[in-house]
């Protein structure tokens, strides 16, 4: 009897035990999964914030490493050895004599040869504004030459003395010249506008 006695007294101790430590802890909920975003390629390598420079091939006045060109963005994904894909990008573009800055939501960088943005595209280039929908820059094709910029679509350009619109654009930003394509708008030649 004494041994049953002590078995029912190990069984209520275990069960005391059991019971004191209160419910069992609800099941856990799963994560909710994140929204999916822009996929990139599953060979490509994402990163952030990493500057990207094109150099003159020839020093520009004697000034070794001057870039002609400077993309900086916030993201950053590696399509091939060359190539990067970037999203909300601010570059500049050096010439000679200006710098023109540009800001762009999208783009594409490649090594040594062009680099295109996209999506509401603002440049600036002294007191001249303009908004594309595109541009792209790339290397000139001779040795000396500075790169070239242009786009086949919209451009709207504005400027104290100028309201413009034009189909396209060429920019040889060594040489400050613009070339448009089926222009119309409005210039001002000291106060009088034409």
């Amino acid at each position: 009897m004494r041994m049953i006695l002590r078995g029912v007294g190990i069984a209520l101790c275990c069960l005391l035990a059991v019971a004191c430590r209160g419910p069992a802890p609800p099941p856990p909920v799963p994560a909710e999964e994140p929204e999916a975003g822009p996929v990139a390629a599953e060979d490509a390598m994402q990163m952030t914030g990493i500057n990207l420079y094109m150099h003159r091939r020839i020093p520009l006045d004697g000034a070794p490493g001057k870039p002609e060109l400077w993309v900086r963005a916030d993201s950053f994904s590696i399509e091939d050895q060359q190539t990067y894909s970037f999203e909300n990008a601010s570059a500049v573009i050096y010439g000679r004599e200006e710098e023109i800055t540009l800001e762009a939501q999208r783009g594409q960088f490649e090594q040594d040869k062009s680099a295109v943005l996209e999506g509401e595209v603002r440049l600036a280039a002294g007191t001249l504004r303009m908004l594309l929908t595109d541009i792209q820059w790339h290397r000139g094709d001779e040795e000396e030459a500075g790169g070239v910029v242009e786009t086949g679509n919209p451009v709207i350009i504005d400027d104290p003395d100028l309201q413009l619109n034009a189909a396209g654009m060429r920019l040889y930003p060594d040489t400050r010249v613009y070339e448009l394509t089926e222009v119309s708008g409005v210039v001002r030649f000291g106060k009088e506008l034409m």
